[in-house]
């Protein structure tokens, strides 16, 4: 209960600076309206307790008019797809011109996650963000980059930049390259550390692994699909609430026809 406290808490944190936001660049942000706990229910999709106070405050928010954030999962969770892994495993924020933003869904236990991004654009291809350690950290952490472009400037042009970078943390230099199993499992001790040798023995020898543990939001994750695996892909998903990031190798005739797999 003490935890589920905090949890609300710091998601009405997280509101009151979107909602300052909102305020001073009223032609810029936009606030939908929270939902009701009857409305939630409705959605069938267990939120913990920050998600879903902050639910309560605000479902949804816009950037420039066209750019909706969905904070919550009123249409469902991901119907799955090569940059949001498995159906039900990802919430999915926001999708357009083939990127997509996303919280990770465990499909096992319905705990939510880490916020991640992808984009389907060439120069970022097989290379995926972490972008925060939970939706609420996500919005506090957009939330606060506008209001200090705001602080810097008093320009439209300048905020939407920085909402812009603050929304999917791209970068044209990857920080972390997947491992490959074999060799992850060659460097690791699975005495010292089970929680590593129980996430690789579920693997494919073909797979790659990022270990988030101990890693700081933003940072870009390079997964290419082996070079074996002729018109096959990677597809992106998570392990242990997102401490751990995957390249799952799937065969050419799965689909991969958009970003979402929807």
């Amino acid at each position: 209960m003490r935890d589920e406290h905090h949890e609300r808490e710091a998601a009405d944190r997280a509101w009151r600076l979107l909602a300052q936001l909102a305020d001073r660049a009223p032609g810029v942000v936009r606030l939908a309206s929270g939902a009701t706990d009857a409305e939630i229910d409705a959605w069938g999709v267990p939120l913990p307790a920050g998600v879903r106070q902050l639910a309560r405050r605000v479902r949804a928010f816009r950037i420039a008019e066209s750019e909706e954030y969905r904070l919550a999962p009123e249409r469902g969770l991901a119907s799955g797809g090569w940059a949001t892994g498995p159906p039900g495993s990802a919430h999915l924020i926001h999708e357009a011109g083939g990127d997509a933003l996303f919280v990770d869904v465990d499909c096992t236990t319905g705990a939510w996650g880490r916020v991640f991004a992808a984009s389907g654009a060439g120069v970022f291809h097989e290379t995926w963000a972490y972008a925060a350690p939970s939706l609420v950290a996500w919005v506090s952490a957009l939330a606060r980059a506008g209001l200090a472009a705001l602080r810097a400037a008093d320009d439209e042009g300048l905020l939407l930049e920085r909402l812009t970078e603050a929304s999917h943390v791209m970068s044209y230099r990857p920080d972390l390259q997947g491992t490959p199993v074999p060799q992850a499992r060659a460097g690791s001790d699975a005495g010292s550390d089970p929680e590593l040798a129980s996430v690789l023995a579920g693997l494919p020898d073909d797979a790659l692994v990022v270990d988030l543990r101990e890693v700081r939001a933003p940072a870009t994750l390079h997964l290419p699909c082996p070079p074996a695996l002729r018109g096959g892909y990677v597809e992106f998903q998570r392990r242990v609430g997102g401490r751990f990031a995957v390249g799952f190798p799937r065969p050419a005739q799965t689909s991969r026809s958009t970003t979402t797999g929807a």
